[in-house]
């Protein structure tokens, strides 16, 4: 799938990837600061019926309880790659450096992506309803790694292109 956001939604959780090229508008002076590549998160998925019982479902994708950056200050630089493994409300604590990740990204998340569990303890989930997901999750791990690594391959076109950014600092997707 080359799509600048992909999701994948399962009963009860669900996985993004998403092509990130981010400008910190307070440092937007500075050389270094600009960061592109591939953000995947993890997120629970709230479902209701609301109506009869032949309303179509309402599915929402809660906030993302873990984030995972693939991001380079330059092509191929791999310097800053990271994860959050724990947010609270979507927002993340500090950045976990991780020198396997840097090393080798994709073995990396796809590691991340067989071990679902562990995030879901680490973030105070209850994951004992959640084991026919983790198990899809890791079913879908190498087709949610191959769409991250189209995402690191058009992060890493070089030179990066001119583009425009909102007001947090994010580029619109491609």
């Amino acid at each position: 799938m080359d799509a600048p956001q992909t999701a994948w939604l399962f009963d009860r959780l669900a996985v993004t990837v998403a092509r990130v090229d981010f400008l910190d508008p307070a440092r937007v002076d500075d050389p270094t600061a600009r960061e592109r590549g591939v953000r995947v998160e993890l997120h629970l998925i709230e479902t209701r019926y609301d109506g009869s019982i032949y309303v179509s479902a309402s599915r929402s994708m809660r906030p993302a309880f873990c984030r995972i950056d693939l991001l380079e200050s330059a092509p191929y630089a791999a310097d800053r790659m990271h994860w959050h493994p724990v947010m609270t409300s979507g927002e993340p604590g500090d950045r976990t450096m991780v020198p396997e990740m840097v090393a080798d990204p994709l073995a990396w998340l796809t590691s991340c992506l067989h071990d679902v569990d562990a995030v879901l303890t680490g973030n105070g989930i209850d994951g004992s309803d959640l084991h026919d997901d983790v198990t899809a999750v890791r079913g879908c791990a190498a087709e949610i790694v191959a769409c991250a690594e189209q995402g690191l391959a058009w992060a890493r076109v070089d030179p990066w292109p001119d583009v425009a950014r909102d007001d947090r600092g994010l580029a619109p997707a491609p």
